[in-house]
């Protein structure tokens, strides 16, 4: 829940805690409790310095400022914030900039000593008092709704370095690639425990280069999962290759006695060199990368490793991506780590394939209008990556909570008749950027889910081989009998790190519902 506090309340936190406990209490209470993101407007500010500098000095006025910044977002005051508040026929300026901040921000309620003041705001305004009773009765413990994600729910923890970073590249000019992106890419590399990090426009960018950069071209075929997102076989498109299809296993990803059965056949035949195998960590869980890498070994093939929904994820404590020759990684808004926008990276422990990818991803350029390589304009922007840079800091905190999500749902699913929770491989700790569940009665479920509230995904509901996209490859309905029944049963349920367990537990209360229901 989103709160903005009025500066009357902080004012009282200062100087007037003793006349005033309910403001005092509520925002200990609320600080302390999950599920509640304190803001304040920046147009507030100088009047709180002024106000408790008066009372109690400069130094007392420096500790609440200093307060503030450790445990409330701030709204910057801008200069369209200024005109709309102008603009409004209510005397108090500062009131109106206040309103205004909530609004632009859709906060949830306006908390305030003088409520009087805040009459013409679209947003509940409360004071600490009625605040305080409704929290103490449990009224904002009812969920009626469940977002599938709620990328609004992690701004506070990250806006205002965000907002100083945007700021900084719109004041310095430097929109495309600079320092920010070269920040990113030093911290991005440290946290994937690799050598080098290539910041790109989008995960696609990302496995696009890296078949570029290992020289897949026509005549080759790429091993690619038949259960996963489109992306990964249409880098091999890209390149003039073909994606040669293997069926999933239980965990969803590649599964390897298939995959070695059509490396056998393949190495038989003549008619097409499989050159390269794209292992998707799907879901945000680990493939068996030791059986892929011995079987990669055993028939001469290239590895990229798909990472595009497994940030930070690992398969015997080490860091997915580096297995293979690259690791392509996503930060598509919704993903674990997400930009503002799109972005991707590649990582590698080569230093010949780094060059080369560097090379790639702006038109194969060594230095300025000189080209040594055909490449392409797969550059990531400054500004998402001040935004991954901000986001990073947050990034196994958030793997941590996206964890113990998932333990909380196995729990309340287990012994739910006819739903299968997902299963992880032991030493393959999964970092669930997905949890996806499978049942028979899928669309039903879906169905009376949402009449609930309650959003779901699927993910993903046509295996590439149907697609009409790869009509031309020639595989037909029952080639892959593990993606095709698993497409017709899988069904995501909310999954994000603020997913509080009042939500959680409404998910699996609807889901026993409906299971039972008859």
């Amino acid at each position: 829940m989103e709160i903005l506090v009025d500066t009357s309340v902080l004012i009282a936190l200062a100087v007037e805690s003793d006349s005033d406990p309910y403001s005092h209490n509520l925002i200990d209470t609320l600080i302390d409790r999950s599920g509640f993101n304190l803001w304040v407007s920046a147009g507030a500010m100088p009047r709180l310095y002024d106000m408790v500098s008066k009372e109690q000095g400069r130094g007392e006025a420096r500790d609440i400022l200093r307060y503030v910044q450790r445990n409330f977002s701030i709204i910057p005051l801008r200069s369209s914030t200024i005109s709309e508040a102008v603009n409004k026929s209510e005397s108090n300026f500062e009131d109106q900039v206040q309103i205004v901040s909530a609004e632009a921000f859709k906060t949830d309620y306006i908390i305030t000593r003088n409520p009087e003041r805040f009459r013409n705001s679209s947003i509940p305004v409360l004071t600490p008092r009625e605040f305080s009773k409704k929290l103490n009765a449990g009224k904002f413990d009812v969920i009626t709704q469940v977002p599938f994600m709620d990328l609004k729910a992690q701004h506070h923890q990250v806006y205002n370095e965000i907002d100083d970073g945007i700021t900084d590249i719109i004041a310095n000019t430097g929109f495309i690639l600079g320092k920010h992106v070269e920040e990113f890419e030093g911290r991005f590399a440290q946290a994937q425990e690799a050598k080098y990090c290539i910041g790109v426009s989008s995960g696609t960018a990302a496995l696009h280069i890296a078949l570029m950069a290992l020289g897949i071209g026509p005549g080759d075929g790429v091993i690619v999962p038949v259960n996963t997102f489109i992306a990964t076989a249409e880098a091999v498109s890209l390149c003039g290759a073909k994606p040669v299809f293997v069926d999933c296993d239980e965990y969803y990803n590649l599964d390897v006695q298939k995959l070695r059965e059509v490396l056998r056949r393949k190495a038989q035949g003549t008619r097409r060199k499989v050159k390269a195998v794209i292992p998707v960590h799907l879901y945000g869980a680990p493939a068996n990368m030791d059986a892929i890498m011995a079987l990669a070994e055993e028939f001469g093939l290239l590895v990229v490793e798909d990472c595009c929904q497994a940030h930070l994820a690992q398969w015997h404590r080490k860091k997915v991506g580096n297995f293979g020759v690259f690791g392509a990684f996503s930060f598509y808004p919704g993903k674990n780590l997400g930009a503002y926008g799109e972005a991707g990276a590649l990582i590698t422990n080569d230093e010949e394939l780094y060059t080369k990818a560097r090379m790639i991803r702006q038109h194969g350029e060594t230095k300025r209008y000189h080209h040594s390589v055909i490449g392409h304009n797969y550059r990531m922007e400054a500004i998402q990556g001040a935004v991954l840079s901000a986001k990073l800091k947050f990034l196994e905190e958030w793997t941590e909570k996206r964890r113990e999500n998932a333990c909380l749902y196995d729990e309340l699913l287990k012994g739910i008749e006819g739903v299968q929770a997902p299963s992880e491989m032991d030493a393959a700790p999964c970092v669930y950027h997905l949890y996806v569940i499978r049942t028979d009665d899928r669309d039903g479920l879906r169905e009376y889910l949402q009449q609930n509230g309650i959003a779901t995904g699927l993910h993903y509901p046509v295996p590439l081989h149907l697609q009409d996209a790869y009509n031309e490859l020639g595989y037909e309905k029952g080639d892959f009998l593990a993606a095709e029944k698993a497409a017709k049963r899988i069904l995501s349920l909310p999954m994000y790190p603020e997913l509080t367990e009042a939500q959680i537990r409404y998910v699996c209360d609807k889901i026993k519902e409906y299971v039972t229901k008859d």
